[in-house]
């Protein structure tokens, strides 16, 4: 029998491996020795390497099928862009062919289109009878003139701002293709044709879009009328050659497949920039909003965008101010006469303070309480610290409740030196802009001391720039001048007296 001391020699010379040690043969418990494990980490090493070259070949592969995604986006682009083209040079050749077919049935011209006696519209109120012999007048003087190969300036046909109303009459359908007939002839660049207070049906439109298929006319208004088929209108838009402005003034669509169809045609023909639907969208448009969103997300060519009294309510969403915020091209925005609330009013006015294009911005006539309203009047004028008053919208002009905000002198530099000075004015008055100075400065220290001449500085070219606001403004300049503090010196005096020059006495020191 061994004795305790003779185990314990021998659980000493063994190494007493009972807690996972190596022995002298470099094996663990569980007879792995340390060439297995550093056998086991190389290949794991070499299989992190592969998946690392694998890695960097799918990346390859990604960016390579980026590449090819960006080849294939440009080609469509271009695709599109040349299937427009050949779609207006289709339009353009059927003008021509129509032009040709008009020409081969003529050998002169003569205005055919048997006059309208005035016992033919017997029953009439009179006035009703005088607008409707002035349109046939127009008709005949329009279509000489085209005939004629005038200059002519821009087509108004019927009373725009009238209260009437004139219906269509069977009679009128001669006169009516005389008038195609010379639109057809005639090269109509850089024209615009505006029809007004007329109702337009069927057979009247399509001569009408026949003779305009093709044609480069710079603009087409369509003002308070009524139409017996609005599709009419539509495939006139996509038909039209280099159609830069379209106006639907006053002409109500209940339906809303319509009135989305319309929208899409505007946004689908690449020359439109100036946009005109005003108290176009009836009650019987399920979402007015939704409808006219698209124009917001199209692309950013817009110039102009005039969408007054079509019942737009946002419901939270925000595309008007995200469009606004991304700083489009586009010069002005109506949206006066619809359904915005305080919510809107915010986020606009926040937008506006990250754009630096928009001119003109009508909100007049929404549901702002004084909370909407505020919020958009500090986007122009925000008189809490000068930095707030700096970062605000020198730019764009807000009308909002009857009255224009940041009007006056155009150029944005100006209207901020402006308004600055105005506010270092309405501070003197009370004595506070030390007090002012000292709470906007506060977390400066020793740098706030820099700023001193700077502001000293700032009073007399602010001062210089009100001025020259008010003379570069037509209306009141003298008696707004002469209303403007006479000096400066006031606001120098009170800055001299009370803020940091005692620190910059004792730095100098």
């Amino acid at each position: 029998m061994s004795s305790p001391d003779s185990t314990k020699k021998r659980r000493v010379a063994t190494g007493n491996n009972s807690g996972g040690g190596v022995d002298n043969n470099g094996l663990d418990d569980d007879g792995i020795t340390m060439s297995t494990i550093l056998a086991k980490l190389n290949d794991m090493q070499n299989e992190m390497n592969g998946m690392r070259s694998r890695l960097s070949r799918m990346d390859e592969l990604e960016k390579k099928y980026h590449r090819q995604e960006d080849k294939c986006t440009a080609l469509e682009t271009k695709c599109n862009t040349l299937e427009k083209k050949c779609t207006h040079l289709d339009a353009r050749c059927e003008s021509l062919q129509r032009s040709v077919q008009i020409l081969g049935q003529e050998s002169t011209w003569e205005y055919s289109a048997p006059p309208v006696p005035l016992s033919h519209w017997r029953g009439l109120p009179e006035n009703h009878i005088d607008q409707m012999q002035k349109l046939l007048t127009d008709i005949y003087e329009y279509t000489s003139d085209l005939r004629g190969d005038e200059q002519l300036g821009n087509i108004c046909l019927g009373r725009p701002y009238s209260d009437i109303l004139l219906q269509h009459d069977d009679i009128l359908l001669p006169h009516w293709r005389e008038l195609a007939n010379a639109l057809q002839l005639y090269n109509m660049d850089r024209r615009s044709l505006r029809i007004a207070n007329l109702q337009l049906t069927s057979s009247v439109m399509n001569l009408l879009a026949s003779a305009l298929k093709g044609k480069a006319i710079n603009g087409l208004t369509l003002d308070n009328n009524e139409f017996e088929d609005i599709h009419i209108v539509i495939e006139s838009i996509n038909k039209m050659g280099e159609l830069e402005s379209f106006e639907l003034i006053n002409n109500q669509i209940i339906d809303t497949k319509e009135a989305s169809d319309l929208v899409g045609a505007i946004i689908n023909h690449s020359s439109i920039g100036d946009v005109r639907l005003e108290n176009c969208l009836g009650d019987g448009i399920s979402s007015s909003y939704e409808v006219l969103c698209p124009l917001f997300a199209s692309d950013t060519r817009w110039d102009q965008l005039d969408l007054e009294g079509n019942n737009i309510q946002t419901e939270g969403d925000t595309a008007i101010p995200d469009y606004i915020a991304s700083n489009p091209p586009l010069k002005s925005l109506f949206l006066a006469g619809n359904k915005l609330n305080d919510d809107d009013a915010i986020l606009i006015a926040q937008s506006l303070k990250q754009n630096n294009n928009l001119i003109q911005l009508r909100l007049d006539g929404n549901n702002f309480t004084s909370i909407g309203r505020d919020a958009l009047s500090k986007a122009i004028y925000d008189p809490t610290s000068l930095n707030s008053m700096s970062d605000c919208n020198h730019t764009c002009q807000l009308e909002l409740d009857g009255h224009m905000r940041n009007d006056g002198a155009e150029k944005p530099q100006i209207k901020r030196s402006t308004k600055i000075y105005q506010l270092l004015f309405e501070r003197n008055k009370e004595g506070s802009n030390v007090q002012h100075l000292n709470a906007e400065f506060e977390d400066e220290e020793e740098d706030s001391l820099k700023l001193v001449p700077k502001v000293l500085e700032r009073v007399h070219l602010n001062y210089d720039s009100m001025i020259q606001n008010a003379e570069d403004d037509d209306s009141d300049s003298e008696e707004e001048i002469n209303s403007s503090p006479s000096y400066p010196l006031s606001i120098i005096y009170e800055v001299l007296r009370g803020w940091k020059m005692p620190e910059l006495y004792e730095k100098r020191s």
